[in-house]
């Protein structure tokens, strides 16, 4: 199982270290057939910019199954006085996006966009121009019930 809540002391930013009600969401999904299957880690460019990498993979929608092809996501300008935190998903299909928080002194997750799995979530900082590794924690959740549906 790939996904993460870190603790405060390993957190680059507090808000990444609590947890959040979108985090239920996100493992309580698992259970109802929508997680990862394989693949789909999401990391920083090799030259930070405002994309991030998406590793090509399986997901599971709802009992779908979907083929993601890596690509890159790109996420939007950052707000110029307040940090928000995006997703990045797929739906079932195997299609990419990036869910875009609201900015907020404490910014929160936003809902889990309806036929879509969480992949991570990307904390923007106030006017921030670039994404490095600090900023992408990993939501995956390998489905322990699409798993088992391989054999």
């Amino acid at each position: 199982m790939a996904f993460k809540i870190p603790n405060l002391a390993q957190a680059t930013y507090v808000d990444l270290a609590e947890p959040d009600s979108i985090d239920i969401d996100i493992l309580v999904a698992a259970y109802n057939s929508t997680g990862v299957i394989s693949g789909c880690a999401v990391t920083a460019q090799a030259s930070p910019n405002m994309t991030v990498a998406v590793a090509s993979g399986t997901v599971i929608v709802g009992g779908t199954r979907g083929t993601v092809t890596g690509a890159n996501v790109t996420i939007t300008t950052a707000d110029g006085a307040n940090p928000r935190i995006d997703l990045i998903v797929s739906n079932g299909s195997g299609t990419l996006s990036a869910t875009a928080g609201t900015a907020a002194v404490e910014p929160v997750m936003p809902a889990i966009p309806s036929t879509s799995v969480v992949l991570a979530i990307v904390y923007m900082p106030a006017a921030d121009t670039t994404i490095s590794g600090s900023q992408i924690i990993d939501k995956r959740v390998i489905n322990p019930i699409s798993v088992s549906q391989l054999a």
